[in-house]
C-alpha cells in the first residue's frame, strides 16, 4: 500500500515521471550500493590488495534483485545499522570464502555517499535533457512572437507596450543561466568518496589514494581532494540547483497562470480532455501552471533541508546526513514532475494575439503617455509637459474618454500639436524599443548553447 504521493498509482505521475522514479527506486538504489562495492573490490584487486578472483566473484554476484530484502529489513530493525543487512545478504549470494573481501576497509558512509552520487549522476543527466527541451520550447515562443504586441505590466498595472517574444526572451535568458549553472557545477558535484572510517585511508596501508582513484574511475565519478563525510556542500549544491531552476519555472508558471485569468485571457493552457470542475462545466483550469508552482515549493523546502545538513559535527554525524536520504530522491523526482508539466504547458500554449492587442489598447491611449510627454517636451519644459499629460490622463480615466480627446481639449496642447501627430504617437507598435531584437538575440544565443550541449 502506498503512503507517499510519489508512489500513488493515481497521482504519482502528477508529481513525477516514471523514468526518474526508476532511478531512485529501492532496488536500483541498493544496486548502486553493490556497484560501489564491486568497484572497490576491482580497484583493490588491480593493485594486489585482494585476490583477482575475489573481485570477479563479487562482481558476478552483485545483483540487488536477488537480495532478500525482508532479511535486510529484519537486520536493520535488530542492529539499527544502515548497511550491514545488505552486506550480510550480499555475502550470502556470493556463498564463497571470498565474500570476506566485500567492503574491505571501507566505511558505511563511503558506500552510501558514493552510491547516492551515482543516483544523482543519472538524475542529473536526465534532468538536463528535459531542461534543454524546455529551453527549446521557450526559444520557439520568443522567436515566433518577437513582434506579437502585448502590454507590459509593472506593479500589477499597465506600463508600456512590449512583445510576447520579448517576455519569453526574458524567461529564456533566466532559464539559460540556470542551465549554465547546472553544466558548470556538474564536475564539482559528481564526486565520490572512498576514504575509510574517518577519512584518513588508514585501513589500506599507504595505498588509499590509489584505491580511491581507481574506484572512482570505474564508477565515472570525480575524486575528492579530502574526505567529505561531514562536508555536505556537494549535495546541498545539487538540490539548490534544483530549487533555483524550479524557482524560474514557477515564475513562468505563475505568469501564465495570471495571463490566463478570465479578465486577461492572453495565454491559454492546453486543455483538450481536461475537466476544470466537477460542478461547473465551463471551467478550464490552469492545471499545469498550478502543479509547477506546487512542486517548486516542495523542491525549495527540500533544498533548505539539505542546506541544514551542512552543519555536521566532527568527522561524521548521521543526525543531519540521513535527512538527505529523504530529500535527495524527492527533490529530483519532484523536479522531473515539474519539468514534465512545464513541457506540456509550453508545447501546447495558446497565445491570443488579438486579446493581447485588445488589452494593450484598454487604456484608450494612456499606455503611451510617456511618448506624448516627450513630444510636448519639445514645446514646454519637461515638468510642465508631464503635468499637462498627467491631467489629461486623469480626465480620460474619469470620463472614460480617449487620451487624444482630452489632450486636444487642452488649448495650449492643441496650439502646439495636431491630433494626427498625437494619434501616431499613441500607436503601441511605434513604441516597442528593441523588444523584437532582444527576442531574436536571446534565442540565437540559446540555440547555440543547446547545440553545444548536444555535442558533449
Amino acid at each position: 500500500m502506498s503512503v507517499h504521493f510519489i508512489d500513488n498509482i493515481v497521482f504519482g505521475d502528477s508529481v513525477s515521471t516514471a523514468d526518474m522514479r526508476r532511478i531512485f527506486e529501492e532496488t536500483n538504489a541498493f544496486q548502486r550500493w553493490l556497484d560501489v562495492e564491486v568497484a572497490l573490490a576491482k580497484a583493490q584487486a588491480a593493485i594486489g590488495m585482494i585476490p583477482t578472483d575475489a573481485a570477479e566473484i563479487i562482481a558476478a554476484k552483485a545483483d540487488a534483485s536477488k537480495l532478500d530484502l525482508e532479511a535486510v529489513k529484519a537486520s536493520g530493525k535488530r542492529t539499527g545499522h544502515s548497511l550491514l543487512g545488505v552486506l550480510a545478504e550480499f555475502r550470502k549470494l556470493i556463498a564463497h570464502d571470498h565474500a570476506r573481501y566485500v567492503h574491505f576497509g571501507a566505511t558505511t558512509q563511503d558506500i552510501i555517499d558514493t552510491a547516492q552520487m551515482l543516483l544523482i549522476k543519472d538524475a542529473y543527466a536526465l534532468a538536463m535533457e528535459r531542461m534543454a527541451g524546455v529551453l527549446r520550447l521557450v526559444g520557439d515562443l520568443a522567436g515566433k512572437h518577437a513582434t506579437t504586441i502585448m502590454v507590459g505590466r509593472t506593479h500589477g498595472g499597465h506600463a508600456l507596450p512590449i512583445t510576447f517574444g520579448f517576455k519569453a526572451a526574458i524567461w529564456l535568458s533566466e532559464l539559460s543561466r540556470q542551465f549554465e549553472r547546472w553544466g558548470q557545477a556538474r564536475e564539482r558535484i559528481l564526486v565520490g568518496n572512498m576514504t575509510g572510517a574517518v577519512g584518513t585511508f588508514a585501513s589500506w596501508g599507504g595505498r588509499g589514494f590509489e584505491v580511491q582513484e581507481r574506484t572512482m574511475a570505474l564508477l565515472g565519478l570525480g575524486v575528492p581532494e579530502t574526505c567529505w563525510h561531514s562536508s555536505r556542500d556537494r549535495v546541498a549544491e545539487a538540490t539548490t540547483l534544483c530549487a533555483m531552476f524550479a524557482g524560474t519555472a514557477a515564475r513562468i508558471g505563475h505568469e501564465i497562470y495570471n495571463l490566463s485569468k478570465t479578465e486577461t485571457r492572453e495565454l491559454i493552457e492546453p486543455s483538450a480532455g481536461k475537466i476544470g470542475s466537477s460542478t461547473m462545466p465551463h471551467k478550464r483550469n490552469p492545471i499545469h501552471s498550478e502543479w509547477v508552482m506546487v512542486l517548486e515549493r516542495q523542491i525549495r523546502y527540500n533544498a533548505a533541508l539539505c542546506l541544514e545538513a551542512m552543519s555536521q559535527e566532527n568527522e561524521r554525524d548521521a543526525s543531519r546526513w540521513k535527512s538527505e536520504w529523504i530529500a535527495v530522491p524527492e527533490t529530483f523526482v519532484y523536479l522531473s514532475g515539474l519539468l514534465n508539466h512545464l513541457t506540456v504547458l509550453l508545447s501546447g500554449l495558446t497565445v491570443d494575439a488579438k486579446r493581447m492587442m485588445d488589452n494593450t489598447n484598454m487604456l484608450k491611449g494612456m499606455l503611451l503617455s510617456e511618448q506624448v510627454m516627450f513630444l510636448l517636451e519639445t514645446h514646454f519644459p519637461l515638468p510642465l509637459a508631464h503635468e499637462r499629460v498627467y491631467h489629461a490622463s486623469v480626465r480620460a480615466m474619469d470620463n472614460d474618454t480617449m487620451l487624444v480627446d482630452e489632450l486636444m481639449a487642452d488649448a495650449k496642447v492643441a496650439a502646439k500639436c495636431s491630433r494626427r501627430e498625437i494619434e501616431k504617437l499613441l500607436d503601441p507598435a511605434g513604441y516597442l524599443g528593441e523588444s523584437e531584437a532582444v527576442a531574436y538575440r536571446v534565442k540565437a544565443r540559446v540555440d547555440q548553447q543547446l547545440a553545444d550541449f548536444g555535442t558533449k
